[in-house]
């Protein structure tokens, strides 16, 4: 019985102990998703276009392979391969591509925390670790859901009786994560989720890699720094001590090289080959290109029909 009464007195010492020495700290959070409407893995066939659509919630676009165009309201904007933009709630949205195959990963959710107002127009570059939280969304999405994540129209999402514990958590905090990584470095980059580069090769190759998954819109020498969290001095000085040409030159030259393989297709007249490559004029397009190839559209388009008969 004295044990007992020892045993009673001692835990309750400790306890008074422990309340005095321990305060709680409250977490805060600075964003909560509440709920997921879709998700999407998509593989697109060339030239497709979705009719578009708006709805009272974000929605996330990644590219994951290929380019796309997307309508964001008024803005019309060029996504290439890693890059990835944010719908506000209720803005109008569509998305095409051209004649080439493109992937993208698409979710929509809710969230009401006053920090989404940063994504509003916000279009960026996902880093390595953003990736892996997001393939792990789609992981997780597979085998919570029993839906076809490839499926245009979606509208309600189905949960697996089979689904692991835990996968309805792991996709609201992976997408919570996702949220507050980009958030970090939109509002205050740092130099640790700075992309390490090997040399400056490396460099040069990732410039060339954005310039490519643009070359059917346009992309300023600040996005490019923006992008790869470098100053834009030094990726012109980079650039043009390992290629001999400006970053916009050689930007130049990608769009002439991939005008010439259109023209040859004979599918499109030159002002629908000056817009799709984001020429604002049909004049400066023309000029661009006799500039690079000492010849006009319609002598280079001659030409290329003489080979084709010889």
């Amino acid at each position: 019985m004295l044990d007992f009464f020892f045993a009673a007195w001692y835990n309750a010492v400790m306890e008074s102990e422990t309340t005095q020495k321990y305060e709680r700290t409250a977490l805060a959070q600075t964003f909560e998703v509440s709920a997921v409407y879709t998700v999407h893995y998509f593989k697109y066939m060339q030239n497709y276009s979705f009719v578009g659509e708006s709805h009272p919630f974000w929605e996330f676009v990644y590219i994951d392979s290929g380019r796309a165009q997307i309508r964001a309201g008024e803005r019309e904007l060029f996504l290439g391969q890693g890059e990835a933009y944010f719908h506000r709630p209720n803005e109008y949205h569509n998305i095409r591509t051209d004649n080439r195959f493109a992937r993208s990963v698409i979710f929509s959710f809710e969230c009401f925390s006053p920090a989404m107002r940063t994504f509003e127009g916000c279009k960026t570059v996902l880093t390595d670790d953003e990736k892996e939280i997001l393939n792990h969304i789609i992981k997780e999405s597979r085998a919570l859901f029993t839906d076809n994540l490839g499926e245009v129209r979606l509208y309600k999402l189905n949960k697996s009786p089979f689904a692991p514990p835990g996968s309805e958590q792991l996709i609201k905090t992976d997408i919570e994560r996702l949220l507050i990584s980009v958030y970090r470095r939109l509002v205050s980059p740092a130099e640790n989720t700075r992309p390490k580069s090997k040399n400056a090769g490396e460099l040069t190759d990732r410039i060339k890699e954005i310039l490519e998954e643009n070359i059917y819109g346009r992309i300023s020498l600040d996005e490019i720094a923006g992008a790869l969290f470098f100053s834009k001095t030094y990726i012109k000085q980079v650039f043009k001590k390992n290629t001999g040409s400006t970053i916009m030159d050689y930007f130049t030259a990608l769009k002439i090289e991939e005008a010439k393989r259109l023209i040859s297709t004979d599918r499109y007249t030159f002002t629908e080959i000056a817009y799709r490559l984001g020429y604002t004029s049909l004049h400066y397009f023309s000029r661009q290109f006799k500039s690079k190839t000492t010849m006009s559209l319609t002598e280079y388009a001659r030409s290329i029909k003489v080979e084709n008969v010889l």
